[in-house]
């Protein structure tokens, strides 16, 4: 159920009280929420573009560290929250964070910039 949550985060579609719904999301329009019973915690991530790994979920908030591109971390958290609206890595208007924990160093990043490892 874990790896369900991280392609969940991935694709857009949402929980509600434990049930999947579809909702096809694109790069122009993401989701106002998502909710779910599972934990991603400990899941393993990889980063699409280098981004800073930022103290809270804002653009210009202090930043902890670098996620560089293509490096692997993993998610520190059991689910995405919402924060600051941001157009990274291929999308626009998205406002999902991921906390992760990237060799020794927690944060928030953009969860656009990240890719779920299967």
């Amino acid at each position: 159920m874990a790896s369900l949550l991280g392609v969940v985060a991935m694709t857009g579609a949402a929980f509600a009280a434990g049930t999947a719904t579809a909702g096809a999301v694109t790069p122009d329009a993401a989701p106002t929420s998502v909710a779910s019973k599972a934990c991603g915690k400990g899941n393993p991530i990889k980063a699409k573009e280098s981004v800073k790994i930022r103290k809270a979920r804002k653009l210009n908030s202090t930043a902890v560290g670098l996620y560089p591109k293509g490096a692997k971390a993993k998610w520190a958290a059991c689910e995405v929250k919402y924060g600051q609206t941001y157009s990274k890595c291929g999308w626009h208007n998205d406002n999902r964070w991921s906390y992760i924990n990237y060799r020794g160093t927690k944060g928030w990043v953009p969860t656009a910039c990240e890719n779920f490892i299967v």
